[in-house]
Parts: C-alpha cells; structure tokens; sequence
C-alpha cells in the first residue's frame, strides 16, 4: 500500500530481475546457519545436505517434466546457454535476432555458420521458414535455439511446435526459458526440447544460481561430456561444491511463483495497466496483441505524444520513484554510449524507428499491486 506521505518506489523491471520473497531469504537463512555441510561429504550432515539437494532438483525436474538427472545446476541461464553453445557438437545454427545476448554472442563467437530467422512485427519466428532451412540443410549436424518467451516484448513462441520440426530433422534444440519459467507451462518431453535454461532471479529467487535442463537422449550431441572438471558433482558434469542455500532458495522461489493465484494476480494487473494506458493518445503497443501470446507480465510500448526517447523517459520516471527498463538489461550496459541505438529486439521486429526509439519495458510480477499500478498512471500523466 502506498500513502500519501511515502516516498515512491515502484518497481516494474521484474524482467531484468526480481526482489527476494521473503519466503526465500527465510528459506536461505536457514540452510546457512543449519545445512552447510558439503553434499559430497560421508557423515550425517553432509547426508542431509544430500538429500536436501536431491530432493530440490527433484522438484525442479517435475516442474518441467524431466529427470532429476538431467538437471544440472550452475550459476544462471548465461552460463546454460554458453555451456549449450561451447559443448554441443554442431556445424550450422539457426537462431533468431531477438535472442538474449547470451545466446547471440556465444553463437557469434563459435565461428559456425548462422542463419537468422525472420521475425514478424509481433516478434514471432515462422515455423514453415525453420522447416525450410532444416529441410535445406539435411547434410549438417544443426543446433536451434529459440527463446521461449521473449524478455523485452512478451513474445511465446509455439515452443511445442518448433520442437516437432526440430524432431522430425533431428535437430538438437535448445530454448532459453528464462522468463517463462513458473509463467508458462514447459514440458520438455512434449515439447521435444533437448536442452533449456533457466535463473532463478527471474522468480523472486536468489542471483548465481540456475540450471541447464540436459536430456540424457542428448548426451550424443555432446563434444564434451563435462563443463567442470575436479569434481564429481551434478553427475560428474560440472565440478565444484553445490551453492545449496541459493538451490534451496531457487525452489522455495519456484514453489511461490508457480502458484496459479499468483499467475493470474500478475495477469490481471497487466491488463489494468494495459487498460488505461490504451487511453493515452499517442500509445502503441509493441509485441503480440493477442494477450494469450504474450507474457502475463509483460507490457512493452511507445507514448509517442511525449518529447522523450527511451531512454529520457525511464530517467524521468526514476526521478519519481518508478524503475521501468528501455530493453534487455543485459544490452544496455555497452562501453560505447555515445550512440544510444533502439532495442535490437524492436528492430529485429521492424519496428518503426522513431517508435522503437520512444519506447520502455514494464515487467510486472505478483508481488506487485494495484496501488502501484494508479500511482504509476498518475505520476505518467505528469510528464510532458
């Protein structure tokens, strides 16, 4: 609740990260002080770390329809999708442009060829394109990777579509699920999926831990059977002792955000918001129209009536105690800041310019409420 006298402080960049619940850092208090032997260790305490951890990546593997032996935790979906990308054995990669840029750079830098999917202006890939370059290059070993769903414009991919093509061509797939993790069901086994990542700072859970999901039908595709060596931990893949609060952290976030009251809690004060900035002459709404196909949490849009670019305008709302974002978190910390370029991902959906070049990111979650979302409106309509 917001009152008159309190300093603002909304925030609406759940996307680039998330604020601890306060279930998880109870949760993480506690295996600090009690489970912090190593579970690698043959004495009870060590057997209950053990099993502590057996038990939350069996958690994880039901959320997703998996085995708990084809989840392998490490730091965060960066390093997933990097391992994917240094450890797969592949000769060509079909991708999209609107990939985060852990998925973009590590397929730059492989030096293997890339084809780039189309995307229309809502920011989905054409499933009848992939087939075409599969179907095209039958005599290569390919790795596809698409996002699930997109961070900056909400985009869910037909993940269960996609994964049947890739099947039929034997493709090695691989999704980054980041952002639709506990938002979108994910069932890898229907949905064909040999690899995916995910982070558990996406989910009111800690920063530095994630996990790459590996189908054990994928272990073929591999160059090299482990990330880490020195150790035999996550079944001798990737070496070093396990960070057992922030795994135990993860689950505790994942139980929380997966609740379905909660989904719909973020849902509802998406198309609140939604609804009243329909109402603002100058408002375009970048990304898919159809809510159903767009992240529960996710508005990204342009206000053209007003002087500011993105960037300008996410400034003047931090004046005010608002922290909405322009793009990707991950892309807006260049070196070179002399150019201020539009989302890449804006771009890549052939946005027009000066939209792209006018508009913000607000990633909601249900820790969120409607007063946050009136005081919002009415610091926006302030600005000229």
């Amino acid at each position: 609740m917001l009152s008159a006298k309190e300093k603002v402080n909304i925030y609406f960049d759940n996307s680039a990260t998330t604020p601890l619940a306060e279930d998880v850092i109870e949760s993480m208090h506690e295996s600090l002080k009690e489970n912090y032997a190593n579970p690698s260790s043959l004495h009870s305490a060590g057997r209950k770390s053990k099993k502590l951890l057996t038990k939350a990546r069996e958690r994880l593997a039901n959320e997703i329809n998996a085995k708990p032996d084809e989840i392998k935790f490490l730091s965060g979906a960066t390093e997933a999708n990097n391992t994917v990308f240094k450890l797969c054995d592949y000769d060509l990669i079909i991708t999209s442009p609107s990939e985060h840029a852990s998925v973009i750079e590590p397929a730059k830098a492989s030096g293997k060829e890339i084809i780039w999917l189309e995307l229309d202006k809502e920011g989905f890939i054409c499933v009848q394109e992939l087939d075409k370059h599969l179907k095209e290059n039958a005599d290569k070993k390919i790795l596809v990777s698409i996002m699930h769903a997109n961070s900056e414009i909400g985009t869910i991919q037909d993940i269960e579509g996609i994964g049947k093509i890739c099947k039929k061509h034997g493709a090695i797939f691989h999704s980054d699920c980041v952002q639709s993790l506990t938002k979108v069901p994910i069932n890898v086994k229907k949905f064909n999926l040999d690899f995916i990542s995910a982070s558990a700072h996406k989910l009111h859970g800690p920063k530095g831990v994630g996990f790459l999901y590996m189908a054990k039908s994928a272990e073929k595709h591999l160059k090299d059977k482990a990330l880490i060596i020195g150790g035999s931990q996550e079944n001798d893949f990737r070496s070093g002792t396990e960070n057992l609060p922030g795994i135990l952290g993860f689950i505790k976030a994942l139980e929380l955000s997966s609740d379905k009251k909660k989904v719909q809690k973020t849902k509802e004060l998406r198309d609140k918001l939604l609804k009243s900035l329909k109402k603002i002459n100058g408002f375009e709404l970048n990304g898919p129209k159809n809510l159903n196909q767009r992240l529960c949490s996710n508005l990204n849009f342009a206000l053209t009536n007003l002087k500011f670019t993105s960037e300008q305008l996410v400034l003047q709302l931090d004046l005010k105690g608002v922290f909405v974002s322009s793009g990707s978190a991950c892309s807006s910390n260049k070196a070179n800041t002399a150019i201020i370029e539009s989302s890449y991902v804006l771009r890549a959906c052939k946005i027009p310019e000066e939209t792209a070049k006018k508009s913000i990111r607000l990633s909601l979650s249900w820790m969120n409420s409607e007063e946050e979302i009136a005081k919002f409106l009415e610091i926006l309509k302030e600005l000229k």
